[in-house]
């Protein structure tokens, strides 16, 4: 778009050709119309396009030096839609005639009606004015490298105003099929001068094609610089802007600035003072300095921003939040103190506040590249479950799998293209946090990403009585993700962290669990295939609901006679345990354990087997012996079963796995067992008597 610049003040060139030109005419009396034909060659030559001035030159005198004319077209690049490249209806320029003895130029209104610009780019990217560049870019002759007479002091140049009406500027893209229009723009001001405060109105229109959308703007403010034209202040400028289309309001979404700004060219600075930002459901307010402006930019600033409601603010944009917590989200704000200095951006001190949670802290973008990012943050209470979009009905009837397959968006091509980039340091509190209807206290960690390599590391909180304390790695520098995890839960009461977590208490107790595992991708079937690790858990007085080992036995024992229905085997639907441990080795998603034990007053159980991910299935076989008495009224006798191990069979799929005692397998134990011992006893009797025998033969020989 420089290009475009210099083309422009070739054309201011032109323009002061066109005044020129009348002031060599004026002295002879000629009409400046016979030198139409001059003007439009010299203009040839400069731009190296048709010039069309269709309407007469208008020349006045005395006391101004003017010169007016409509109808001015500028011919179009070869290969463009647009027949003219630019088009004036009006153009008026009037210069005082005294004043330019004594080197002053006082331009009396410049003005410019019905300008329109039509800029193009072809399919090739190509656009329409490259050959106007290329005729500024043109070497000078060589006489004109001779070095300048001294022209005497700086001409002085005021200007009573400057109206500019009805302007169309249009940028049409063939190669993004992107079209843009300025229409109806306006620029009027004041007397331009040194040391005078001079008023500006602006205003346009701007519609675009992608996305489909319009603003309106409005401008006005007031200027003033110093008589060096270095420094410049802008007081009360009030930008209104409208915008309606793709993304945006049905009714338009309106935005209002407020600021004074100051430009010193010669200090290299600017200040925006008075800031403020206001539009629907949402206002703000600050200030900005900023520093080295056109060789190193440096700004430092700070933004308030008042309590607005998100919801309101993104349903007006067409994106509507929808929450768990119909009030999530309906209240928030913040301050923040930043700044930037060679390319890195700083937020420090950082506040934000939303609904009842407060986050404090800082964060800094070193480098965009990357990026490289700093941070610290420290959040007083959060529950993150009131901001989850609500649950949805599941639908009626399960979905046909090829339906279910279209709907289902095709996995993002490298979702970890990002992560193999970024440079993260990071550490992060929460006094109170709830997440997954879990809650904990005191959580605290450190994030670290570095080539792929993103470590949470240390894990710390305090929940259900006991502590929580771990690490994770996420692996992604290679083409799959790799994840490994060790966390170890210490003293916790896991009967309240299931119920919240999984809304169910299979399992009760105080204890711990340690977890080290490593697994390959994300989704869920690639975890089940390749889970590897270790892990291990104990827990004392609790219980596992679901089922009474100790009541299938008396069922069972009953079908056989051996005990009758009124036995007492503790808590229905559980079975009590005063101590339970185990620990498990995951291979490729299949979870073996060989240890399992649990001691209750009366049972003694061990476990081994394993459960099948990639299948969804368990196989395991739980054997129990009886330490105390199933007998009740009209029961058998402790003796019949205990000490017997009793093995149950838990098989099936996981969600919905079946308990199978085999009493009849226990009581044939059983039974082979006596049969050994009679053997045993009848083999050592047998001796016994065998013995004796001898014992009175050998008597008889030496008696």
């Amino acid at each position: 778009m420089g290009t475009l610049l210099k083309w422009l003040f070739g054309l201011i060139i032109v323009l002061v050709l066109l005044v020129a030109a009348a002031v060599v005419v004026l002295p002879m009396v000629v009409d400046p119309n016979d030198y139409k034909p001059q003007i439009v060659a010299a203009a040839k030559d400069k731009l190296g396009r048709d010039l069309v001035i269709e309407e007469d030159l208008s020349l006045s005198v005395f006391p101004w030096l003017g010169l007016e004319t409509g109808g001015v077209r500028i011919g179009n690049a070869s290969g463009f839609k647009a027949e003219w490249f630019a088009e004036i209806d009006r153009l008026g320029l009037k210069v005082k005639l005294m004043p330019l003895l004594s080197r002053q130029v006082e331009v009396d209104n410049v003005l410019v009606k019905g300008l329109r610009l039509n800029l193009e780019k072809d399919a090739k990217g190509k656009t329409n004015w490259e050959d106007l560049a290329a005729q500024q870019d043109k070497p000078a002759p060589p006489d004109a490298a001779e070095p300048a007479a001294d022209q005497g002091p700086p001409i002085a140049i005021s200007v009573q105003g400057i109206e500019i009406e009805d302007a169309r500027v249009s940028w049409e893209d063939r190669q993004s099929g992107q079209q843009y229009v300025v229409d109806g723009a306006r620029l009027v001001t004041g007397a331009l001068a040194p040391g005078v405060a001079v008023p500006i109105e602006a205003a346009m229109a701007f519609t675009s094609s992608k996305p489909a959308m319009t603003l309106k703007a409005k401008l006005d403010a007031s200027v003033e610089s110093d008589a060096d034209l270095k420094a410049f202040r802008i007081t009360g400028l009030v930008l209104a802007l409208d915008a309606a289309g793709e993304g945006l309001p049905k009714g338009g979404a309106e935005l209002t600035l407020k600021t004074d700004l100051a430009v010193d060219t010669k200090a290299d600075t600017l200040q925006l003072d008075q800031l403020e930002i206001s539009g629907p459901a949402l206002a703000a307010r600050g200030e900005l300095a900023v520093t080295a402006l056109q060789t190193n930019p440096a700004a430092k600033g700070k933004l308030s921003i008042a309590e607005t409601n998100l919801k309101t603010l993104a349903s007006m944009f067409a994106s509507p939040i929808e929450t768990t917590d119909p009030e999530a989200m309906t209240r928030a704000s913040g301050d923040l103190v930043f700044a930037y200095a060679d390319g890195a951006v700083k937020l420090d001190p950082l506040k934000i506040r939303l609904d009842e949670s407060q986050l404090d802290g800082h964060l800094h973008v070193l480098d965009p590249n990357g990026p490289v990012v700093r941070t610290k943050l420290a959040l007083d209470q959060i529950d993150l479950d009131r901001y989850m979009p609500p649950a949805q009905d599941k639908p009626q009837g399960a979905a046909p799998a090829a339906k279910a397959a279209e709907s289902t968006p095709p996995p993002a091509a490298d979702p970890f293209a990002a992560l193999r980039t970024l440079d993260f340091a990071g550490e992060f509190t929460i006094g109170q946090l709830k997440v997954g209807n879990a809650r904990m206290s005191n959580v605290a960690t450190k994030v670290v990403s570095k080539k792929g390599v993103l470590t949470v590391d240390p894990i710390a909180a305090k929940l259900y009585e006991g502590a929580f304390a771990g690490r994770i790695v996420v692996d992604a520098s290679g083409k799959q993700a790799k994840l490994q995890a060790k966390n170890r839960l210490t003293n916790i009461q896991v009967g309240p962290l299931l119920k919240d977590v999984a809304d169910e208490e299979r399992l009760l107790g105080r204890g711990e669990v340690e977890v080290d595992v490593r697994m390959v991708g994300l989704s869920e079937s690639e975890i089940r295939r390749s889970l590897n690790g270790n892990a291990r858990f104990a827990f004392n007085d609790g219980a596992y609901k679901g089922v009474n080992i100790a009541q299938l036995i008396r069922d069972a024992s009953s079908r056989l006679g051996l005990g009758s229905d009124k036995i007492d085997t503790g808590t229905p639907g559980q079975t009590d345990f005063a101590e339970l441990s185990g620990s498990f080795k995951m291979t490729n998603g299949v979870i073996e354990n060989r240890d399992l034990r649990a001691k209750s007053p009366l049972l003694r159980i061990d476990g081994k087997g394993e459960v099948d991910l990639p299948k969804d299935t368990v196989d395991y076989l739980i054997t129990t012996k009886l330490v105390g008495s199933l007998a009740g009224q009209g029961g058998k006798a402790k003796d019949e079963l205990a000490g017997v191990p009793i093995p149950v069979r838990v098989s099936g799929p996981l969600t919905k796995p079946s308990f199978r005692p085999d009493l009849e397998a226990a009581l044939s134990a059983k039974a082979k067992a006596a049969i050994e011992e009679q053997k045993v006893e009848l083999q050592n009797k047998a001796e016994e008597k065998v013995k004796e025998k001898l014992d009175g033969v050998l008597k008889g020989l030496f008696n």
